[in-house]
């Protein structure tokens, strides 16, 4: 059993803060983001519990939200953000791996494209509401494959380097460094390895679940690496996976349920969410202009 599930299981009565609270400033984030259309995501607000029993089960740190000078909640991503300390990643992350290795294969062939949204908070920009994009990859991309666009990659190129992972987790180490090679003459081999290993995971659109498990494996390995409940810029509860870095932190943010890439942010010293965003949509399409579609009779963003 990892920390988290102890630390909902001892406060499992406790009650659920009051959803016009919560779920306001979240509704209002993706209001103003969208111009209006607000997708309705999951609401399993868990924080009251998760905060209550943090101190007993894992030394926890909680960083209160922050309101906007009117006494309502601020939007989810500005100013101090949720955070509630976990410890060491590495048993959550060992379990990440079999959870995603259980989990459904994504395929995609030449011609075929990945679309993705995502919206974002930066409270060092001239704007910082929250802004909203949408990508087009295309899956099988020449100008972007064989070094050709230096330290990136195509989807395609990212499922062929998964493909050859060996079991090994050191091995899964080496190939991530070379796949994604060293920028920074001052990194030093745990920083490289950990950036090289978490892009994988938050670029890995494409891929096969036994493959992708290898690379929480490999990351559960590298010394340092620490997990944190969050919120992220849609609102969602998240786990944060981080080193400590030098003034900053940059987490990588993962589904509490999937152990999928969710998001990431960034958060200075003092505990300050600097920038913080969150993929919503990632969907392989079969044209350029194609747009996933919901099922019949499914509302906005089920």
């Amino acid at each position: 059993m990892d920390e988290m599930t102890r630390v909902r299981e001892l406060r499992a009565e406790a009650p659920r803060p009051g959803r016009d609270r919560l779920v306001g400033g979240r509704e209002r984030l993706l209001r103003a983001a969208r111009g209006g259309r607000t997708r309705r995501l999951r609401a399993d607000w868990r924080l009251a519990a998760i905060g209550a029993a943090a101190a007993i089960a894992a030394a926890a740190v909680i960083v209160p939200q922050v309101t906007d000078g009117r006494g309502e909640t601020a939007l989810p991503g500005a100013g101090h953000g949720y955070t509630v300390e976990l410890g060491s990643a590495k048993g959550w992350l060992n379990d990440a791996a079999d959870i995603v290795a259980a989990g459904p294969a994504v395929t995609a062939h030449d011609g075929q494209w990945i679309h993705t949204e995502t919206v974002e908070t930066n409270t060092t920009d001239d704007a910082p509401d929250p802004q909203t994009d949408e990508r087009l990859i295309r899956y099988a991309d020449p100008a972007m494959e064989n070094g050709k666009a230096g330290d990136d990659h195509s989807p395609r190129e990212h499922y062929a380097f998964l493909k050859s992972l060996p079991d090994d987790p050191a091995r899964v180490r080496a190939k991530a460094r070379a796949f994604f090679h060293a920028t920074d003459p001052g990194e030093s081999r745990t920083e490289h390895e950990y950036r090289a290993l978490t892009a994988v995971i938050s670029r890995s659109y494409v891929y096969d679940p036994e493959d992708l498990a290898k690379v929480y494996r490999a990351l559960a390995t590298v010394p340092g690496v620490r997990v944190a409940d969050v919120v992220d810029a849609a609102g969602r509860d998240a786990i944060a996976v981080y080193r400590e870095g030098a003034g900053f932190r940059d987490e990588t943010l993962l589904d509490p349920d999937t152990r999928l890439y969710r998001g990431f942010r960034s958060v200075s010293r003092d505990g300050e969410v600097e920038i913080s965003g969150a993929r919503l949509t990632t969907e392989v399409v079969d044209g350029e202009d194609d747009r996933p579609q919901p099922p019949v009779g499914a509302s906005p963003g089920t």
